[in-house]
C-alpha cells in the first residue's frame, strides 16, 4: 500500500524504505489481516503504527537493525501465532509489530530426526507434514497455536512425560540479536543462550528458526470424555491418584476441565491421550476416568496428532474477550477439592450472567516424569525440580463477548487466584512456578523460575543485549529485571 510518507512514524518510514512490500499500514489489507488473526479481541483492538511481515531471517535482521539502532527509542512487538491473550503481549499501540507468520517453512532432515521450522509456523502445519511421514515432535496441543511463543515459554505437549517440555526438544535456535546479528544457539554454540531461550521467551532477540527433535509416531488412542458436573468428587479423586510421582505411565497425557458455559451450565471434560508407539485402547492408567458415570459423550478413538490438536483447538475459537491466569501447587486431593469449590461457588457466580461467557478451571499434572527430562537434554530455564514431586498446573480460562464486562471477569479471576495461592501457602503446598503460556501479564513469571534461573537469564540478557533493547523497547511479554515485568 502506498502510504503518505508525511504521516508515518520515523521507524515505519525507514522500515518501508528498507523492506519494500513487507510493511503494511492502517486500513490496508495486510494490516487489517494481521489484527484480525489474533486469538483475543484485546490484542486485535491494539493499533500499531505499522506491521512488518518479514519473509526471511535477513528481513528480521534488517528490521531489528533499524528498530534497535543505538539512538532509537522505537517500541515494538513480536508475534508468531498471536495466541497469547492479554493486551500488549504480542502487539503494540503506536509502535511496530513484527508479524512472523510468513517465516513458516518446515523441513525434515534426511535422517528424520530433526524438523526445522520457521518461527511463524503453526503447529497444525507441522503436524500435517509429520503425520504423513509417520513422525511427530513434542509441540502444542491446539493446532492453531504458533511455534514461537509456546516453545520459548516452555511448552506442554501430549508427549511431555516421554520427552519433557517442548523447549527441551529444541536442539538449535536461530535468532536475530539486538545488534541485527543472526546467530545459532545450541549445546556447542552459545550454550548459555540456548538454555535461556528454553523458557526465557522474547527477552533475547527474535528467534527465526527452531530445530526440533523428531521421532517415529504411529496413530494413537485419545479424545475427549464429557461428564455431568455431579461427578466432580470422583473426577478430583481420579486426578489426584493419577498425578503421582512413582509409576506414572509416560505415554499418558491428561487435561481435566470444569466449565461453566452460558446457556448450558456446568460440565466436566477430560482430554485423554495415550501415545504408546502401538495404539492401546482404554489403557489401564485411565480406567478410573472411563469408569466414572454418568458420561455425556465421548470422542475416544485412534487417530493422529493433526486430528487431536484440531479437536483440542476447536474448544478455543478466535474472536472473543479472553482471560488466562495460572498457578502451581503440590498434588493434594483435599486442596483440589478446595480449589474446585472456590471456582464453582465463588468465581462463577459474578460472571455467569455475562453475555457469551465460558469460565473454566483446568488441572494438569506436572510430574517428575516431565521435569526430570530437562537436564539430560541440556537443561532449561523453568526452575522446576523433580524433587518437588508431582505438581498441579492450575489454569483459569475465561471467554465473554462485551468489553464492558472486562472488569467483572478480571476481578473474579484475580480474587480466585489470590485465595488459591494464600491457602496453598498456608497448607505448605504452594510452588512459585507459573507456566508462562498460561500466565496473565500481571503475573511475575520470571520470578517464579527461582533466584538462580532469574539471575542466569539476566546475565544472558546483559551479554547478548547489553543495551537492553528487548527489555525496554519490547514491553510485551515477561521482562527479566525488577520493575519491568508486565503488560506492554
Amino acid at each position: 500500500m502506498a502510504a503518505d510518507q508525511q504521516n508515518l512514524s520515523p521507524e515505519c518510514r525507514a522500515l518501508s524504505t528498507a523492506l519494500p512490500g513487507r510493511v503494511s499500514f492502517p486500513a490496508s489489507n495486510g494490516y487489517l489481516s494481521s489484527l484480525k488473526s489474533y486469538f483475543s479481541q484485546q490484542e486485535a483492538e491494539i493499533s500499531p503504527h505499522c506491521v512488518v511481515s518479514p519473509m526471511s531471517s535477513q528481513d528480521v535482521s534488517t528490521a531489528i537493525t533499524i528498530l534497535g539502532a543505538p539512538n532509537s527509542t522505537a517500541k515494538f512487538a513480536i508475534r508468531g501465532g498471536g495466541h497469547t491473550v492479554w493486551a500488549g503481549s504480542a502487539n503494540i499501540e503506536n509502535g511496530v509489530t513484527i508479524d512472523m507468520r510468513r517465516i513458516n517453512t518446515i523441513v525434515v532432515s534426511e535422517d528424520k530426526t530433526i524438523t526445522s521450522v520457521g518461527a511463524g509456523a503453526l503447529w497444525r502445519d507441522i503436524y500435517i507434514k509429520l503425520d504423513s511421514m509417520g513422525l511427530a515432535t513434542s509441540g502444542g496441543r491446539a493446532a492453531q497455536v504458533g511455534v514461537g511463543g509456546l516453545t520459548t515459554g516452555g511448552g506442554l505437549s501430549f508427549f511431555s512425560a516421554r520427552f519433557g517440555f517442548v523447549c527441551d526438544n529444541v536442539v538449535n535456535f536461530q535468532i536475530v540479536l539486538a545488534s541485527g546479528e543472526t546467530v545459532n544457539a545450541n549445546a556447542n554454540t552459545n550454550p548459555d543462550l540456548w538454555v535461556a531461550l528454553r523458557g526465557g521467551s522474547n527477552n533475547f532477540g527474535v528467534v527465526t528458526r527452531f530445530d526440533l527433535r523428531t521421532f517415529p509416531q504411529a496413530p494413537f488412542y485419545g479424545g475427549q470424555v464429557f461428564y455431568n458436573i455431579s461427578t466432580a468428587p470422583q473426577q478430583l479423586k481420579a486426578f489426584a491418584d493419577f498425578n503421582r510421582g512413582e509409576g506414572y505411565d509416560e505415554n499418558s497425557s491428561l487435561i481435566q476441565s470444569f466449565a461453566y458455559t452460558s446457556g448450558i451450565g456446568f460440565a466436566i471434560q477430560n482430554s485423554i491421550k495415550y501415545t504408546a508407539p502401538t495404539a492401546v485402547e482404554r489403557p489401564a492408567t485411565f480406567q478410573p476416568f472411563f469408569d466414572i458415570q454418568p458420561q455425556l459423550g465421548s470422542t475416544m478413538r485412534v487417530s493422529n496428532v493433526t486430528d487431536f490438536t484440531t479437536e483440542q483447538g476447536a474448544f478455543s475459537p478466535d474472536g472473543f474477550r479472553q482471560l488466562y491466569r495460572t498457578t502451581t501447587f503440590k498434588n493434594s486431593l483435599p486442596f483440589l477439592q478446595y480449589v474446585y469449590d472456590l471456582f464453582a461457588h465463588q468465581s462463577v457466580p459474578p460472571v455467569q450472567s455475562l453475555a457469551g461467557v465460558q469460565w473454566a478451571l483446568t488441572f494438569q499434572p506436572i510430574v517428575p516424569a516431565i521435569t526430570s527430562r530437562s537436564d539430560p537434554l541440556g537443561g532449561n530455564s523453568l526452575g522446576l525440580d523433580p524433587a518437588d514431586g508431582p505438581l498441579v498446573n492450575c489454569l483459569l480460562t475465561g471467554t465473554w463477548n462485551r468489553t464492558e464486562d472486562d472488569t467483572i471477569a478480571r476481578n473474579s479471576a484475580v480474587r480466585l487466584f489470590t485465595d488459591i495461592e494464600e491457602e496453598a501457602k498456608r497448607r505448605g503446598l504452594y510452588n512459585k512456578y507459573k507456566y508462562l503460556n498460561y500466565a496473565d501479564g500481571s503475573q511475575d513469571v520470571i520470578d517464579g523460575y527461582g533466584t538462580e534461573s532469574k539471575r542466569n537469564l539476566q546475565r544472558v540478557s546483559q551479554k547478548f543485549d547489553p543495551r537492553k533493547v528487548f527489555q525496554t523497547q519490547v514491553p510485551g511479554g515477561f521482562k527479566l529485571f525488577t520493575g519491568e515485568n508486565g503488560q506492554g
